[in-house]
C-alpha cells in the first residue's frame, strides 16, 4: 500500500493499556451489522486477499469469551446482525457454537466462506442451517474453474460452486462474492446469470485488492478505469428479472470533484474486530496492526490511545485527503462506496 502523508505522520503504533485506563466508544446508532474474524486460519492463499500473509501465519484465533463479549456489546449497541470471517471461519474450531450463540442472543448471523469441506460438513450435519444462519457469502470469481484455481489455489473452484449447490437444497439465503480480476471480467455477464438462476440473493463485486497480500498483484490483473467504470455503467442499467436479486460493485473511481457517498470512518458505519480484538472502523486498513484505534476488551468497545491510528485520520478526512488507503492520482473511489442494479428503474 503506498504511504501518504497523513500515514506517514502515524508514527507511533497502537499499544493496548490496561483496561482500567481505557476510553469507552459508541456508534451511536449508525452501525447495523459487524464483522467478526474469528481466525487466521484459513485452506486458501488467495492471491488478491486484503490481510497480510502475517495474519495467517499467526495462529491466533478469537476465543468463545472474546466473541461471547462481541455479541454482548453489539446487542447493547442495537447492531442486529454480526458477520463471521476469518481465515476461513468454519475451520475455527468453535464456529457451530459461535453462531448459535450469536442466534440465540437474537442477532442475524452471515457467514462469508471459500466453501470449505467442513463448512459443508457442518451444513450437511444441521449444526448450522436456516435455522440460525441469516445468510452466507460465497467467494467466487468465475464459472471457468482454471482461473478460479489459478487465484485462489486446487480445488478452490470445486468447493465454491458445491457450496452454492448445497446451499440452494438447504433453502439458505446465499450471496456470491466476486473480486473482479481482469481474467473474469469477460464472462461476468454469464456469471451473473448462473448466479441469478441458482436462487443467489446479491453478487457483490469487488475491485482487486491493493492491500495485504492483494498488493503483490500484478498489474496486468487489475481492470484498467475505462474497464471498471464501463461495468459499474452496465450493472447500474440493469433491469432485474427476478424479485430480491441484484447486483452490487464497488464504483471505484470519481468524477472530477465527485465527493463519496460514505465514509465508515467518519461516520462509524463499520466495524471490523480481529481475533485478539483489535477493531477498526475501516476495513481498508486490516492490515496495518498499528492502525487499530478501537479494542474490544470483555463486552466494552474501548479507544486505548486516542489520537493515534485512525483517530488521528478522522481529524484529517475533511475532504478525504488525508486518507491512507486513496490511489496517488486520486481517482480511487472508497470500497464502501457502491452502485447497484436494484435502483435501476
Amino acid at each position: 500500500m503506498a504511504q501518504s502523508g497523513a500515514r506517514a505522520a502515524i508514527d507511533d503504533p497502537v499499544r493496548m493499556s490496561p483496561a482500567s485506563n481505557l476510553t469507552s466508544t459508541s456508534p451511536n446508532g449508525q452501525l447495523a451489522s459487524i464483522d467478526v474474524y474469528i481466525t487466521s486460519q484459513c485452506n486458501r492463499r488467495c492471491t488478491y486477499c486484503f490481510l497480510p500473509t502475517e495474519f495467517f501465519t499467526s495462529g491466533v484465533r478469537m476465543t468463545m469469551e472474546r466473541f461471547a463479549g462481541v455479541v454482548s456489546w453489539s446487542r447493547r449497541n442495537d447492531v442486529g446482525e454480526i458477520t463471521l470471517l476469518g481465515g476461513e471461519p468454519s475451520l475455527h474450531l468453535s464456529f457451530s457454537d459461535m453462531v448459535a450463540l450469536a442466534n440465540a442472543q437474537g442477532m442475524k448471523v452471515r457467514v462469508v466462506t471459500n466453501g470449505a469441506p467442513r463448512f459443508r460438513r457442518l451444513l450437511s450435519s444441521g449444526a448450522i442451517g436456516p435455522h440460525n444462519l441469516s445468510r452466507v457469502a460465497v467467494s467466487l470469481d468465475t464459472l471457468d474453474e482454471a482461473i478460479q484455481d489459478e487465484f485462489r489455489g486446487p480445488g478452490a473452484w470445486h468447493d465454491a460452486m458445491a457450496t452454492v449447490t448445497l446451499l440452494g437444497e438447504r433453502e439458505v439465503p446465499f450471496d456470491i462474492n466476486v473480486t473482479a480480476i481482469k481474467p473474469v471480467l469477460g464472462g461476468l455477464d454469464d456469471f451473473i446469470a448462473f448466479a441469478e438462476r441458482e436462487g443467489c440473493r446479491r453478487v457483490n463485486i469487488h475491485w482487486p485488492s491493493t492491500m495485504g497480500i492483494g498488493s503483490e498483484l500484478s498489474p496486468g490483473q487489475i481492470p484498467g478505469q475505462d474497464e471498471w467504470e464501463a461495468l459499474v455503467g452496465r450493472v447500474e442499467a440493469r433491469k432485474e428479472q427476478r424479485p430480491g436479486f441484484f447486483v452490487e460493485i464497488e464504483r471505484g473511481f470519481l468524477a472530477e470533484g465527485e465527493p463519496l457517498t460514505d465514509c465508515a470512518l467518519a461516520d462509524f458505519s463499520n466495524l471490523e474486530v480481529m481475533p485478539d480484538g483489535r477493531a477498526y472502523r475501516c476495513g481498508l486498513l486490516v492490515d496495518q496492526p498499528e492502525m487499530a484505534s478501537l479494542s474490544m476488551v470483555g463486552a466494552e468497545l474501548r479507544s486505548p490511545r486516542p489520537g493515534y491510528g485512525e483517530e488521528l485520520l478522522r481529524s484529517m478526512l475533511d475532504s478525504c485527503d488525508g486518507c491512507p488507503v486513496k490511489q496517488a492520482d486520486g481517482r480511487r473511489a472508497c470500497i464502501y462506496d457502491k452502485a447497484s442494479s436494484a435502483s435501476a428503474e
